[in-house]
């Protein structure tokens, strides 16, 4: 018995070749499900690092522009905690309100300079503060 007979242009398959066929067929099928898995898995872990990047970006020009609040203000020392809704624009649509900060400025670990740390997160990540940290002159000095 031949394992294919031209016919007219096409071919033939014997009855052993049809099983054969259908494992094939079976292989690529779980062979496309699982590539399209394994992209479609990629796919979600790219978007969750592209969020907490923006989330870590955004925390860090808030802390930025705190601390420059702080410098500008002039605070010889003390802390506070707030959030940042008083930053909200319409168009933000009260995506700023998200974000927490706490400072504290103190003096006397070095002599003529204080210490100024501002954290900040946005409330669904809390455990993932950005700090920022600064020696600034201290008042007392400056005056």
């Amino acid at each position: 018995m031949r394992a294919n007979r031209w016919d007219n242009g096409l071919v033939r398959h014997s009855l052993s070749e049809g099983g054969f066929i259908l494992v094939e067929l079976l292989v690529a099928v779980v062979l496309i499900a699982t590539g399209l898995t394994a992209a479609a898995s990629a796919f979600s872990a790219a978007t969750r690092a592209q969020g907490v990047a923006v989330v870590r970006s955004t925390a860090a020009r808030l802390a930025e522009a705190k601390l420059a609040e702080i410098q500008t203000a002039g605070v010889a020392s003390g802390d506070a905690e707030g959030d940042f809704s008083e930053l909200d624009t319409a168009a933000q649509a009260s995506a700023l309100a998200d974000y927490r900060y706490h400072w504290q400025v103190t003096t006397g670990e070095i002599e003529g300079l204080a210490r100024v740390q501002v954290e900040v997160w946005h409330r669904e990540q809390e455990a993932q503060r950005f700090t920022l940290v600064c020696y600034l002159p201290s008042q007392e000095t400056a005056q």
